[in-house]
């Protein structure tokens, strides 16, 4: 007896139909595909763009019938919607995507990095989606980003290592500026396009960013090593109720301070300036003592970032 859902009982005929309608299944997957990669690669809509990429992600292309030999990774398609949603935001001459046609896949440099920053997504085996922006050299991953769950984080361990260790003997520090900028443009375009939560980390520049440090009982050895620091190159920290205050310049003022916001001791850093354009990581770059001292620090003073996700 024929069986419609056993093609190897099916009559030569039937068996062909079988077939030759499991090649136009595949055929119109394939379709489906291409459609969305015109709305990835052409659309002018943030949401439309956010929405192609997501389905792109998860996108099954080959069949049993119909197989693609050349295919972008999961990975790749984000790094498409990224270079895409900072080209919506007039950043795209900051970036240039490349393809790899050896192993198929896609790789995006900052164009104020020059030939030294190569970055690429990889994926987080989180279960939902998530992927990490990864430097193809050092292996350093500057961010975490998922589209399902609508956030970012940065991560400011590899920020710290690549762009303030690294590179800073390497490169001009308007062009370290330039690609830290273009992440934060990147972040931002996501929180105002989508809703996107968002943490910029030591890249913050707002006056409220606390710079939770990774130790909750700061040593007065190492506050007393920035004292001598500062001193050493004519600052003068002053020690305040809750911690010590260096006046960096009229317009810039560093804090050490301690929160107690969870119930628990947390020691961190506020950088305030009335115009709120200086981060953590732009004092780092902008004062050699102080970025030696927190190097040399580091592991008490390394800026915490979401244990969640890195």
């Amino acid at each position: 007896m024929i069986n419609e859902n056993d093609p190897s009982t099916l009559s030569t005929s039937g068996r062909l139909l079988s077939y030759n309608d499991a090649v136009k299944e595949g055929l119109a997957t394939g379709q489906a595909f291409t459609a969305l990669m015109d709305q990835l690669i052409n659309t002018k809509d943030p949401a439309t763009l956010v929405e192609a990429a997501q389905e792109l992600s998860v996108f099954v292309l080959d069949s049993d019938y119909v197989t693609f030999p050349h295919q972008y990774n999961a990975a790749d398609y984000y790094l498409i919607f990224m270079s895409r949603l900072l080209e919506l935001h007039d950043q795209g001459a900051a970036v240039t995507l490349q393809s790899h046609e050896g192993d198929q896949h896609l790789t995006q440099q900052l164009t104020a990095l020059g030939d030294l920053g190569v970055f690429a997504f990889r994926s987080a085996n989180d279960s939902t989606g998530g992927v990490y922006y990864q430097d193809q050299v050092t292996g350093e991953v500057l961010f975490y980003l998922n589209l399902k769950r609508q956030l970012m984080r940065m991560n400011s361990s590899a920020i710290t290592k690549l762009f303030v260790e690294t590179y800073l003997d390497k490169l001009e520090d308007e062009h370290i500026l330039a690609a830290t900028d273009l992440l934060i443009a990147f972040g931002q375009s996501l929180k105002e396009d989508f809703g996107f939560d968002v943490d910029f980390n030591l890249l913050d520049t707002s006056n409220s960013e606390f710079y939770a440090f990774t130790t909750s009982d700061l040593s007065g050895e190492i506050v007393d090593k920035l004292f001598v620091a500062a001193a050493s190159e004519n600052y003068m920290l002053k020690h305040a109720q809750d911690g010590a205050i260096l006046e960096l310049s009229p317009e810039v003022t560093m804090k050490i301070v301690s929160h107690n916001t969870t119930g628990a001791a947390a020691w961190g850093i506020l950088i305030q300036d009335k115009a709120q354009q200086v981060s953590w990581f732009k004092v780092l770059l902008a004062y050699p003592f102080l970025r030696q001292w927190y190097l040399d620090n580091l592991d008490d003073l390394q800026i915490r970032s979401d244990s969640l996700v890195f």
